[in-house]
């Protein structure tokens, strides 16, 4: 990102002297050539290296950058809502009658046909691991219907056509797949340049409406003070994740908005269960992590402390869950009962004259450095010696290079637990980072997509929580709250529990 000098002044003025800051931050589209383009910026705002939705979990991009659209769409509450389909009809345990939209067409102007949407899906059932119930499924087009019959029952199939790597592509018509996927969205790609910037432009054959602005720019900036800076400079007109100071800055600015929006992102505490190997170690770990000073006080509430994997607000944040809570003294005692003790005096627990040191894996995402340093301090005075190995990326966890590790991620990404708890606890599952592998769970995991009754779904899904937890096999520090700086010169940029959706054809700037 190229700063204007005149603009970065106008920043610290306005830090320093609020009053004569009163120019700033404001909409200059002469900058734009005259068009109305919203500029976004954010430390992840551009993660990954293709824009092709099918592949690993590119396709959150593709949706918030409004270029791709599902069949169902997530709303507030995280259910299901027809986007793309008119309605989906479960007509057997396995087969499922999906409707279309009449009138849905892709940016080039083609129209989305029931050969098309089946062409786009059976793509990503050859691309994407986590699509594993498309894989073996028999798809039949027939006038405006899908049917897909799967191989095995799958109560949550309305929930998975949810999920970004099911936005609908027209295959045949895109020549670029990696930088230029044709979706149905408000947005066509211009430019996209991996790890930096998405650059897209207004969507002119749009099938639900005129798109309000010319055009769009995600930006990736990692460092939150530069974040800052450019929203209050006026170089971008949206900071996705700001600091909490930076936050509490900003807001008291009349120039901008700051909103607060809790997520279904946690911050997932990983043991690998290979190198980890005692349990009484991991289940001091999570007695000794006191995630309430964390949320309040290192991250003044921009993360809401938990044990569960899901929120409270949901019915799968069962609060009847037995949770290991922060008590230091009970995480001393089984220690010492496990046979460690400071015989030194230097503060770290030994057992057969081996002090007790756990290594640490963190990466560079939102707050995952401020939380490893304080638990690292937390986990010091119960006498775990923690060091902390950084990396850029999180591309250490899968080959397991690491004891112990934070890791950020939705938990409920298609408004159901199941995609998320086969993901982490299947043996098969591509986010089992912890090798993680009990019996009982492996048959509750199997049991979940057959289990249609809402109530008895709920049940189950908080069995497999309570032994994980009782396993020691992982642990949840809280939720993210994410805390977007918005220009009042911008109005309907969206921001959810999902984290999926944010550009949309009503987005504008005055």
């Amino acid at each position: 990102m190229k700063f204007n000098f005149r603009k970065a002044l106008c920043a610290v003025l306005m830090a320093a002297v609020p009053l004569a800051a009163a120019g700033c931050g404001g909409s200059d589209t002469s900058a734009d050539g005259g068009k109305k383009i919203v500029h976004v910026g954010g430390t992840v705002a551009v993660s990954t290296g293709t824009m092709d939705p099918a592949k690993e979990w590119n396709g959150w991009s593709a949706v918030r950058y409004g270029v791709g659209e599902t069949l169902f769409r997530l709303d507030d509450a995280l259910q299901p809502q027809p986007w793309l389909a008119e309605k989906a009809e479960n007509l057997e345990p396995t087969v499922w009658r999906i409707t279309l939209k009449e009138g849905v067409t892709f940016s080039n102007g083609e129209k989305m046909t029931a050969d098309k949407v089946i062409a786009s899906l059976k793509r990503t059932a050859e691309l994407n691991d986590r699509a594993v119930w498309l894989k073996d499924a028999v798809f039949t087009a027939e006038g405006n219907t899908v049917t897909i019959k799967t191989k095995e029952p799958n109560a949550t199939l309305v929930n998975d056509l949810s999920d970004p790597y099911a936005v609908i592509l027209d295959v045949a018509g895109t020549m670029d797949f990696d930088n230029a996927p044709v979706g149905t969205g408000p947005f066509v790609m211009t430019s996209f340049e991996a790890g930096k910037s998405a650059v897209m432009e207004k969507n002119t054959k749009y099938w639900d409406g005129d798109v309000k602005v010319d055009g769009l720019e995600y930006t990736r900036i990692a460092d939150f003070n530069t974040l800052a800076m450019a929203l209050q400079s006026g170089e971008i007109d949206v900071a996705l994740d700001l600091s909490p100071e930076s936050a509490e800055t900003i807001a008291q600015s009349d120039q901008f908005t700051v909103v607060k929006t809790p997520q279904t992102r946690t911050y997932q505490l990983y043991f690998n269960l290979d190198k980890l190997t005692e349990p009484a170690v991991r289940e001091a770990i999570m007695y000794g992590v006191d995630k309430k000073t964390i949320g309040d006080d290192v991250l003044k509430g921009a993360m809401t402390p938990s044990g569960s994997a899901f929120l409270a607000a949901t019915p799968f944040g069962d609060p009847a869950l037995k949770l290991r809570s922060y008590d230091p003294e009970k995480a001393k005692a089984v220690l010492a009962a496990a046979g460690y003790a400071d015989s030194d005096g230097d503060g770290i627990v030994e057992k057969n004259g081996k002090p007790l040191t756990v290594e640490m894996g963190v990466y560079k995402r939102l707050f995952n450095e401020n939380i490893t340093t304080e638990m690292q301090a937390q986990l010091k005075k119960i006498g775990i010696n923690v060091q902390i190995t950084a990396h850029e990326k999180a591309n250490y966890l899968k080959p397991g290079d690491f004891e112990m590790s934070l890791y950020s991620v939705i938990t409920m990404p298609t408004g159901d637990p199941y995609a998320f708890l086969r993901d982490v606890m299947s043996t098969q599952g591509v986010a089992n980072f912890s090798r993680y592998n009990n019996p009982a769970v492996q048959s509750m995991l199997a049991e979940l997509p057959n289990t249609f009754d809402f109530a008895k779904r709920v049940a189950l899904v908080n069995r497999i929580q309570q032994q994980a937890i009782d396993d020691g096999a992982m642990d949840f520090i809280g939720f993210n709250n994410m805390q977007a700086g918005i220009s009042k010169h911008v109005t309907g940029f969206l921001t959810t529990p999902s984290d999926y959706y944010q550009a949309s054809k009503d987005l504008d700037k005055h």
